[in-house]
């Protein structure tokens, strides 16, 4: 992985859990984004997080979200399109 797309993950997972955040759901509580991963055409970006409440309902909650999240990653980071969010949890994430 290159030094840029490193750089440009590390910038969308800082702009996604301050997004998050600022989401008033209680599902999401003691949510952790441990990691994404984009694509390599930049369509899709896969979250790894790590709920210490009931993780079923924190990534149905994020799914809801999808929108607004997407929306506030667009104000942060400049990006030439933006990817579809796909939330998956820590455990679940390739070696």
């Amino acid at each position: 992985m290159s030094y840029g797309r490193a750089h440009l993950e590390e910038r969308l997972k800082r702009a996604l859990a301050e997004a998050i955040g600022g989401l008033e759901d209680p599902r999401l509580f003691l949510l952790i984004v441990e990691a994404v991963r984009l694509s390599p055409d930049g369509r899709v970006l896969t979250v790894y997080v790590e709920a210490f409440s009931d993780e079923e309902k924190a990534l149905l909650a994020l799914s809801h979200a999808e929108r607004r999240l997407l929306s506030e990653i667009a104000r942060r980071v400049r990006l030439r399109h933006l990817p579809r969010l796909e939330f998956v949890p820590w455990r679940a994430r390739p070696a």
